[in-house]
């Protein structure tokens, strides 16, 4: 996929070790942390004598000196673990009126220098079995071989001596689950923070980490279920509670919907978030506050808080689940006045659905999609959007299939919620150009729009026939600001235009309803003209219904395979193409067929229209940059 491949990219190489390695140094340069390192000794030095006064002196004592150390080490860095193994076993020398032993203080520095080298840069997932790891590795050269071989060179025998494996395995599984603990507090994440600046930047990650870590997690894309969201955001301490949201679901349009209304919100004065999903071109687009995506010490930020939360878990979150949360913590660091919030697939187990009490609920229609997961009748994936429903809380309900109206009005009714319908209210078009949209709706008259593709209409309708629902809710939002919030509002990958010479537009069609729309907008704005198509899909969409609706609308095809295993075949799509009678050729690569089909949109003066997921976008407009 698209952000796999990104996020292989994005994986630390040897320069960012070396980087690693400098920082790690520079924690010798602050006071507090230096500090921190000699409470941490002192501590060493405080359990080893409990351990003495507790078990003896002798070689086969249990003993958790050696946990300040390693937690030194995991959370500082190689360098700060020696040195706090150093200095405590060197505090122990003077407390005891023993002169040092090399052998002895060798071993203790190899426990601080291993943990921090294993929890730094081998098993940074701070889970029970990473921990394990690092400490059984530890423990096994630092206490069991080297500090074994200064204790036979003092005399005991190594007979008396092998017990200490077992005994030291012991010890690495309780300090193992005491690091845990320490290691998945927010209150200590913060208090190191405050500590040391490169302590917060190890804690954030960079940017490049957060993103390999949110893509590296087992579940790529959606396992529905809320026990894990629910789990995971509990132990985060339930942001989602603590802030106000719009919740938005449907098969199409829900992208656009939510664009608008934020825009309308902002326009209005509020600070807004914006979850949506997928991305475009960027990863950090799917979080957006006062209309700007996350930034990238931000997306660090809020990953790192959830991270340790989420890696203590058995059954560990989705890739989408972690996201939604990373969501969560960063709109509510932000102290958003309302969030627009998009669901992934479906609605009633989607992992946005979490919220407990939105201001009113959206579901801006119903079509065939994402059969195997939803359902595969309208009335079956309409119950899976109408899960969004909360008591008390209004529903628009912006959809023109009747079937589909009637469950999610059950839904309503069986919710206690008012249920209004866009469809209800008359819309006019007045205008659709290529420099927007005009349209009348209800009171509305004459509003514009500057998102292109035939669908925006009725998007514009569901949108403003929110407004009574955002009023409503006790948002004052004015006609002005609605009118300022469509006109600055944008959506890329809908119906846009990429460039005016050739004309090219790219439509993120993927399913039947959004093919159909394609169609319609080509016909609104290319009446009787037959336009040169580029597409890529994946193999489990109705790829031959795309083709029966676009062919009438073809004059040629130029098929891609997207940069995704589940990627429908170029050589596939055209053959299809070419049995529903449309030319068409497939291509290996997106640069070669990007670079055919603009020269033969030049050529001919024919539109060129991209077509295929949002996903696929991101691939075209980076070919059409290298052009």
């Amino acid at each position: 996929m698209q952000h796999e491949a990104k996020a292989a990219a994005c994986r630390p190489g040897k320069r960012g070790f070396t980087h690693q390695l400098r920082r790690d140094l520079t924690v010798f340069g602050n006071l507090r942390v230096l500090c921190l390192a000699a409470m941490l000794a002192a501590m060493g030095v405080v359990l080893g004598y409990i351990a003495k006064l507790l078990f003896g002196t002798g070689p086969l004592r249990i003993t958790f000196e050696n946990l300040p150390i390693i937690f030194g080490g995991v959370t500082f860095g190689p360098f700060m673990g020696a040195a706090i193994a150093l200095i405590s076993d060197l505090c122990s020398c003077l407390f005891s009126g023993q002169g040092p032993n090399p052998l002895i203080a060798v071993g203790s520095a190899s426990i601080g220098l291993l943990s921090g080298f294993l929890g730094n840069y081998l098993f940074r997932r701070r889970r029970f079995f990473p921990l394990l790891l690092v400490e059984l590795l530890t423990h096994l050269v630092g206490s069991v071989t080297v500090k074994s071989l200064a204790l036979h060179a003092m005399g005991y025998a190594w007979p008396l001596l092998l017990p200490r494996i077992p005994i030291y395995i012991g010890i690495a599984c309780c300090e193992a689950a005491l690091l845990r603990v320490l290691l998945q507090s927010q209150h200590l994440i913060q208090l190191l923070e405050k500590v040391h600046p490169s302590k917060k930047e190890r804690l954030t990650m960079t940017y490049d980490e957060a993103i390999a870590y949110i893509h590296s997690v087992s579940w790529k894309g959606s396992r529905p279920g809320l026990t894990r969201m629910t789990e995971l955001l509990g132990k985060l301490g339930n942001p989602q509670d603590k802030l106000r949201f719009i919740h938005v679901a449907g098969t199409n349009g829900k992208g656009s919907f939510c664009a608008m209304t934020e825009s309308i919100l902002r326009a209005a004065g509020y600070k807004t978030g914006l979850f949506v999903s997928p991305y475009i071109k960027d990863f950090n687009e799917r979080i957006c506050v006062a209309g700007a995506p996350i930034g990238n010490e931000d997306l660090a930020r809020a990953t790192a808080i959830v991270r340790p939360v989420a890696d203590s878990m058995a059954d560990a979150p989705t890739e989408f689940e972690l996201i939604t949360a990373i969501g969560f913590v960063h709109f509510l660091s932000c102290q958003c006045d309302i969030v627009v919030l998009e669901t992934g697939m479906g609605g009633r187990l989607d992992s946005t659905n979490v919220i407990k009490a939105p201001l009113f609920a959206v579901i801006t229609g119903i079509a065939m999609d994402h059969m195997s997961f939803l359902g595969d009748t309208v009335e079956k994936i309409a119950a899976e959007k109408a899960g969004i429903i909360k008591p008390g809380a209004p529903v628009l309900w912006g959809g023109r299939d009747a079937a589909a109206r009637r469950v999610i009005a059950d839904r309503a009714a069986e919710m206690g919620c008012t249920m209004i319908a866009t469809e209800d209210t008359p819309l006019t078009v007045r205008e659709m150009t290529l420099s927007g949209t005009v349209a009348d709706y209800g009171e509305w008259q004459q509003v514009r729009l500057p998102l292109l593709g035939s669908y925006q209409p009725r998007n514009l309708a569901n949108v403003l026939a929110a407004v009574p629902l955002m009023r409503g809710a006790g948002l004052s939002v004015s006609d002005e600001a609605v009118r300022a919030g469509l006109a600055t509002a944008r959506w890329p990958g809908r119906f846009e235009k990429l460039c005016e010479n050739p004309l090219i537009f790219s439509d993120g069609a993927h399913n039947p309803e959004g093919v159909e729309a394609a169609v319609e907008s080509i016909k609104t704005y290319f009446p009787g003209e037959k336009v040169l198509l580029l597409l890529g899909v994946m193999a489990d969409k109705d790829y031959r219904g795309m083709v029966e609706a676009l062919a009438p609308v073809a004059a040629e095809a130029f098929t891609l395979t997207p940069d995704n295993p589940r990627s429908l075949p170029a050589a596939d799509f055209a053959k299809a193409f070419a049995e529903g009678g449309v030319p068409a050729t497939a291509f290996d690569t997106v640069e070669e067929a990007v670079r055919t089909a603009v020269a033969r949109a030049k050529e001919t003066g024919k539109p060129l229209i991209s077509l295929g997921s949002l996903y696929m976008y991101c691939e075209v407009t980076n070919a059409l940059e290298k052009l």
